[in-house]
């Protein structure tokens, strides 16, 4: 089925870029435009763009070539016309997007401002000068659509490089009003979006300008028209467009304030006069160009006004007033003030820090993620509240960025027409509106439910629904957030009431598995069946997804993967006795193996690393090796590699869980995908280092050739341990430690630190590298078997090896229970609240129990280690 709206327009567009090319566009046509959002208009745009280039035949060839990069330039000559506009404006730019090595720059002010400063040193007059500034913003603008489109930048990085992006472009606009205009140095302060450092593609600009103290009226007038001069600078439309809209109504009196004010002018007002909403305006204010003398006395009235050590009721019922008022006037699909919207995220963010802020400078933060973050940190909001609030944040503000890239627009609605939202649906990564609508209405429920229940503005709730509330306490809005999504929650309310044991699973999810709620909440069928108790009983994972037919949409494979991973981790939370880390790969396993079958693939696939040893985690990463036992079919196998990679990333962005790493692969990121056994052996030969054959011992075979494995385990022991390689592999281990891990962090870290999950995979494997036939080594990745086979060859005792068995199993156990709180890094906390929390969930008293367990088993492990190294030396 053709993707064009007009088939037979294509079709006469196609003829005509096949003369330019002088050649057949087989593979590229259908490839290019299969699941481009607009693809009408981004063919229309490929004609336009290639018209406008030197030599069109050249630049067509350029970006069949380029391959994936080729497809992403498709992408954004279809999602974007003002972006389109300005390749064909300037068709040199799209250079920036098939060339990898600039496509993934990431933008910063002083590198900017240094690009800009060169260039308006070679401007010959000050509109020249204005028409440079413009073309840098679109140069960086486009790989930052680029990368956010592909999805190669988390959004909070897109919203970051935005920000630098616009702070970079007014200093050089300030530079520029000041060779006009000469007068005393203003502050330019950043409010809202820019202030917060995440800005949109079309955000307004909300400045307020700062003079110090003391002028004269002339001196006063003078910084007047800076201020003006450097308003126009940013505003004038050109025929580059404009650089950015200015909002200076944050000022104090708003528009009936003058246009700049002294410092201590500032302080009074905010002293005296402001109103409790320009307070929490405040909070994510910013100094971004001006004197430090004046930036510094801002943040200290910043912190000083807005963190004060009680906000009053008065203020509370002020703020919370007037954004009623706001959203009451608001239409209902207004992604930003509507119910559920962005600014529910940002307001509950920010009266929380105004109300809990004093004296604590980590809640003092002003980007929305980084406040969530420390007040989940905090313990002011539940892990699984803060992870939904995040969650639907960054939904809402990529959707937001949809719609305001189709046509340049400050627009926050969702496009009325059926085409244009079918085209937003697929820029979001979704098949249909269907789905876009489905996902767009839970994130804005759940967040009006955490709004209402957090900040205790409930509109009468059902009387079931306070009683769960109750009976849960602290986790209560949680649970809200979860079942009020639910077509008739009322009757789960009922049940949790009626049904001691359904409240209880509930509970255990909320308080020691916060991170499983997302999915739980979004499955109808995995709620029932915890709410029954049906998900305790034993199932196999791998078995569901195999039931997945091939030519069934990548939708269902998604869903069927999160369901399956969701409903092993819950068990395991609920009843811990099985090995929850095997039953992991073996999910992990089964999306590989469908991901094969989907594609035809004939690879060979090595597993590595935890997914080698059968010991994934939850966030754990796909460890692969590819290889190819045909060496004239390489070329395809390398092509079916990036197709599965390709794959996987899709099944990503539909919710799986699991991403591959190849970076264990010869010669790493810049090496191929897949290798013939001659390259491999080439590499083997020539190439290796040993720590690369240290990663290879932990091989085993996912599909394939057997020779493929045994290969890669001649390559791990190909060369015996001398002193020499020991030490090479040590300062390795070392460089891991140092480099990785923070020094004070060394005896918490539960994987890379002292005592940890790594002593005792580098110990078990040191051991095996220099006595490969005494321990079996390449027979097993089971680390437990591994650890008994050491034993067996008499290289530790008896003792030991139930000790690193018993270690080994703690570890697991708490880095995993670590993770579904939602606690970072593999680190133990040093918070008693959430210490406390962990040793609950590991099923002991209190954080001194949980103490007294973990530190002597590390303490040992680390030991051990230490000692084994000194064996292996001597």
């Amino acid at each position: 089925m053709s993707p064009f709206a007009d088939p037979e327009a294509a079709l006469r567009a196609r003829a005509r870029l096949e003369e330019i090319g002088g050649g057949s566009l087989d593979g590229f046509f259908d490839d290019a435009f299969a699941e481009n959002p607009a693809p009408d208009a981004a063919l229309t745009n490929l004609e336009r763009w290639l018209q406008a280039t030197s030599n069109a035949g050249i630049h067509l060839q350029q970006v069949i070539d380029a391959g994936p990069l080729g497809k992403l330039l498709m992408t954004l000559l279809g999602s974007s016309q003002p972006i389109a506009d300005s390749l064909i404006q300037n068709p040199e730019l799209a250079s920036l997007v098939l060339d990898p090595t600039q496509v993934s720059l990431l933008p910063t002010r002083a590198g900017i401002v240094e690009e800009g400063s060169r260039m308006l040193a070679a401007s010959s007059s000050h509109s020249h000068a204005l028409d440079r500034l413009r073309f840098l913003k679109q140069r960086w603008n486009l790989g930052i659509v680029v990368n956010d489109l592909a999805g190669t930048w988390a959004q909070p990085q897109v919203w970051l490089a935005l920000s630098e992006l616009a702070e970079a472009l007014i200093e050089l606009a300030a530079r520029l009003a000041a060779q006009e205009n000469s007068s005393d140095p203003v502050a330019v302060i950043a409010f809202g979006k820019l202030g917060g450092c995440e800005l949109n593609y079309s955000s307004d600009v909300d400045l307020v300008y700062v003079a110090p103290d003391g002028l004269d009226m002339q001196q006063e007038q003078a910084c007047s028209k800076f201020c003006e001069a450097l308003g126009r600078a940013l505003t004038v439309r050109m025929g580059r467009g404009w650089l950015y809209r200015v909002d200076l109504r944050l000022r104090p009196y708003g528009a009936a304030g003058p246009i700049v004010r002294s410092v201590k002018g500032y302080e009074a007002y905010y002293q005296a006069y402001a109103e409790p909403w320009e307070v929490l305006a405040l909070l994510r204010s910013r100094p971004i160009v001006g004197p430090a003398e004046i930036a510094e006395r801002w943040e200290r009235m910043r912190e000083t006004t807005c963190f004060r050590p009680r906000l009053s009721e008065v203020a509370l019922e002020q703020i919370l007033a007037m954004k009623s008022r706001i959203q009451d006037s608001s239409a209902d699909d207004d992604l930003k003030r509507g119910a559920g919207g962005i600014r529910d995220v940002e307001f509950l963010t920010q009266v929380l820090q105004l109300v809990n802020g004093h004296g604590r400078p980590e809640l003092q933060v002003r980007p929305t993620l980084d406040a969530i973050a420390a007040l989940d940190a905090a313990g002011i909001l539940e892990h699984s509240v803060a992870l939904a609030l995040a969650e639907g944040y960054v939904f809402l503000r990529r959707l937001e960025h949809r719609t305001q890239l189709v046509g340049d627009r400050q627009t926050h609605s969702i496009p009325a027409s059926s085409q244009a939202r079918e085209s937003l649906a697929r820029m979001m990564g979704l098949g249909s509106w269907k789905q876009l609508e489905a996902k767009l209405s839970f994130h804005r429920r759940t967040i009006q439910t955490l709004y209402q229940s957090t900040l205790q503005q409930e509109d009468g709730p059902a009387d079931e629904r306070e009683a769960v509330r109750g009976r849960l306490g602290s986790l209560g809005p949680a649970a809200l957030q979860w079942f009020d999504v639910l077509p008739e929650s009322a009757s789960y309310y009922e049940g949790l009431l009626a049904n001691e044991g359904s409240l209880r699973r509930v509970e255990t999810i909320l308080a020691f598995a916060p991170r499983l709620v997302p999915n739980l909440k979004a499955s109808l069928p995995l709620t029932e069946n915890l709410l029954s108790g049906e998900i305790e009983e034993a199932a196999d994972p791998a078995a569901r997804i195999g039931l997945v037919a091939d030519d069934e949409p990548l939708e269902t494979l998604a869903d069927a993967v999160v369901s399956a991973n969701t409903a092993t981790i819950a068990r395991w939370v609920l009843t811990p006795d099985f090995d929850l880390n095997a039953e992991i790969t073996r999910t992990a396993e089964a999306v590989v193996a469908a991901c094969l079958r989907r594609l035809g693939a004939r690879l060979d696939v090595i597993g590595l690393g935890s997914f080698g040893n059968m010991e994934m985690g939850p966030d754990s990463d796909i460890d692969l090796l590819f290889l190819t036992h045909e060496p004239e079919r390489h070329a395809e196998a390398e092509a079916t590699a990036q197709r599965f990679l390709g794959l996987i990333g899709r099944l990503k962005r539909l919710g799986s869980p699991f991403d591959v790493d190849l970076r264990l692969r010869p010669e790493g990121g810049k090496g191929m995908l897949a290798r013939t056994f001659e390259g491999f052996r080439t590499y083997d030969l020539h190439g290796m280092e040993m720590w690369e054959r240290f990663a290879l011992g932990h091989a085993r075979l996912v599909a394939g050739s057997p020779k493929a494995l045994a290969l890669v385990l001649e390559s791990a022991y190909f060369l015996p341990l001398t002193p020499e390689r020991l030490q090479d592999l040590v300062s390795m281990k070392r460089r891991v430690e140092t480099e990785r891990v923070l020094p004070q962090h060394l005896k918490r870290q539960v994987k890379l630190g002292h005592g940890g999950l790594n002593d005792i995979e580098w110990l078990v494997h040191l051991i095996e590298m220099r006595y490969p036939t005494a321990t079996d080594a390449g027979t097993t990745t089971d680390m437990e078997q591994r650890i008994r086979n050491v034993g067996r060859a008499q290289l530790i005792n008896a003792f030991e090896v139930e000790l690193l068995i018993e270690a080994r199993r703690h570890l697991l156990d708490v880095r995993t229970r670590l993770y579904l709180l939602g606690l970072s890094d593999d680190l133990v906390p040093e918070n008693p609240d959430k210490l406390n929390r962990l040793a609950a969930s590991c099923g002991l008293e209190d954080a001194n129990a949980f103490l007294a367990r973990h530190e002597p088993i590390v303490e040992a492990v680390r030991r051990m280690l230490l000692e084994g190294l000194e064996r292996l030396r001597a």
